[in-house]
């Protein structure tokens, strides 16, 4: 569909990405922790996805800004953990986040992003583990241990 097309038109880019954000804010959201960040990355990964509209290959759109957003997320997260270590601190309990979801909310934290965001994308999304492992650049395999129900990270809040 796209790849090589010339010249890049901004309509086909709207039409194409613009149903696509809400998902991506959530999913960021629940990978940052952090609402306005999540956002802001958002539109950081339209943004990049604007300027490569012209490589994009037409397959799959959300799943390309999906890509390109975690990969934002994941640089983001990296640096607030170095400046959390260096300052000592640790974030609070985003001010939304409904009390019934803290457990939940905990489980998700205590995952690292990749791990987190592969569970996300295969539980919430539907993706296959295939199509994640090439949105998160991770070997199948090792996605396959990380949305694998019997895998501890994949325990449901209640679960035995």
């Amino acid at each position: 569909m796209r790849k090589g097309a010339d010249p890049v038109d901004p309509g086909d880019f709207t039409a194409t990405v613009d149903r696509h954000y809400p998902g991506l804010v959530q999913r960021l959201t629940l990978v940052l922790h952090d609402a306005e960040e999540a956002r802001d990355v958002a539109q950081e990964a339209y943004l990049r996805a604007f300027r490569a509209w012209d490589r994009f290959d037409g397959t799959d759109a959300r799943a390309w800004l999906h890509t390109i957003g975690l990969r934002l997320a994941f640089n983001r997260l990296r640096r607030r953990r170095i400046w959390n270590r260096w300052l000592g601190s640790h974030p609070p309990d985003p001010p939304w986040l409904l009390p019934e979801r803290l457990d939940l909310w905990s489980g998700l934290a205590e995952l690292r992003p990749e791990q987190r965001a592969a569970l996300l994308l295969n539980v919430v999304d539907g993706y296959t583990q295939a199509e994640i492992g090439r949105m998160l650049d991770a070997p199948e395999g090792t996605v396959a241990f990380w949305v694998a129900e019997d895998s501890p990270l994949s325990k449901k809040p209640g679960a035995v």
